[in-house]
């Protein structure tokens, strides 16, 4: 019998999610634990393998639109099967989802009514969704496309090449192609000119969280510049140790989450997160670390960072860091922060302030170490200086709290031992 393919539940929370980018097309013959989608949550976007081997068909739903766990969104035909119609509809959206909770895996057997397939899936052509979606936001016929990625199929690059023609062959009259060379005329204001590209999936999900916090969250920022210098010598005198025992160095960012896991436990307003007019207080601190992947922002959560020892936390770093360079990362992982530590020192940045990451309530942005001529006792003296800025959200942290918080930071990075 054929098999379904329905959009999966990706953790418990899930109710509905988005089909960020097809990775196969209609009519395309895919192995068993081949990738076809990926699937967007509001903190991640996970990647789902094919439940068998055969004939892909009757792929449903546009890209990017939320659809309930559980819909059919194609049908997987084996060797031999016929490719009939599409699945019956099931009664109701709603129903799918709730029957969907308690089916972990895509082979469950959920069928509302698949969306009927695109003009240009229907007429033959073949092309990724992401070109589809460009084509069709730019007015490109696909039709008059040429495809130069396997057995025709159309991509970016090609509707991409599409739209400049269009646009250079429209600024010049007469012309219906593009010359070798670009007329040297400006542009209208209506013609910007330059290639648009659609937002990631990630993308997209970054902008409308922080956007979201933006709006909701009253941010206030608080900053201090810090001595290092004990902490750089503990970081070199334990390093060897933590190393010998986990195969590791313990990096700078996992240490200061080490140091700020239990201040969160003596300033609980910093480790709460607002609900309707309530304040949620947490039991343990799971700091969210700030990572690049590519150009995309991810923030998967360093989980009890107030009582797990350095070496611990260095190996569950380093467990995080694997997952998100190889995007194998769970959605589990990404969700539960209660702070969020932002370091972009290694990159030269001498001081910056973050946008809280909700539902949380702050944000500890790190800036670079700099040697920096301050006083000691009545002389000038460098110290290893680096700026941390606060950045909290004002209608459950007031102006006290966060200082307090930043007082207690400061000792605790000028003297670790106390509390490593």
């Amino acid at each position: 019998m054929p098999v379904e393919v329905i959009l999966p539940k990706v953790d418990m929370a899930m109710e509905t999610g988005s089909i960020e980018a097809w990775k196969v097309s209609e009519g395309d013959v895919v192995r068993e634990g081949d990738l076809l989608f990926e699937i967007g949550t509001d903190k991640s976007v996970m990647e789902v393998e094919a439940p068998a081997s055969g004939t892909i068909r009757h792929i449903a739903g546009e890209t990017g639109t939320q659809i309930p766990v559980g819909t059919v969104v194609a049908v997987i035909y084996r060797d031999g099967e016929a490719a009939d119609a599409a699945p019956k509809a099931a009664a109701a959206p709603a129903a799918s989802a709730a029957k969907a909770a308690d089916a972990p895996a895509p082979h469950s057997t959920v069928s509302p009514a698949p969306q009927a397939a695109a003009p240009a899936q229907a007429e033959g052509i073949r092309a990724t969704p992401l070109a589809r979606r460009i084509a069709r936001q730019n007015g490109i016929d696909l039709s008059r496309v040429t495809g130069t990625g396997p057995r025709g199929r159309i991509g970016q690059k090609d509707v991409d090449a599409a739209i400049a023609a269009k646009a250079f062959a429209g600024s010049v009259p007469g012309t219906s192609s593009a010359p070798a060379r670009a007329p040297a005329q400006a542009l209208s204001p209506a013609d910007p000119g330059g290639r648009l590209e659609p937002f990631s999936p990630i993308r997209r999900i970054v902008a409308d969280r922080l956007a979201e916090s933006m709006r909701t969250a009253p941010h206030f920022y608080m900053s201090a510049q810090i001595d290092m210098t004990a902490l750089i010598s503990l970081q070199k005198r334990i390093a060897p140790r933590i190393e010998g025992r986990t195969g590791l160095k313990p990096s700078l960012t996992v240490i200061l989450a080490r140091l700020v896991g239990p201040l969160l436990m003596d300033h609980p307003v910093l480790n709460a997160s607002v609900e309707g007019q309530a304040t949620r207080y947490r039991d343990g601190a799971h700091i969210g670390i700030a990572m690049d992947r590519n150009g995309e922002l991810v923030v998967p959560v360093l989980r009890d960072c107030h009582r797990l020892s350095l070496a611990e936390l260095t190996e569950s770093f380093a467990t995080l860091r694997n997952q998100v360079r190889d995007r194998s990362i769970p959605a589990a992982a990404m969700r539960g922060g209660t702070f969020t530590i932002s370091n972009l020192g290694m990159y030269g940045v001498d001081g910056f302030t973050a946008i809280i990451n909700p539902p949380e309530a702050a944000i500890l942005a790190v800036g670079r170490t700099v040697e920096t001529p301050v006083g000691v006792n009545g002389k000038v003296k460098l110290r290893p200086m680096a700026t941390f800025t606060l950045s909290s959200d004002h209608r459950i942290v007031d102006g006290v709290a966060a200082a307090r918080f930043m007082q207690d930071l400061r000792s605790a990075v000028e003297t670790p031992e106390l509390l490593l």
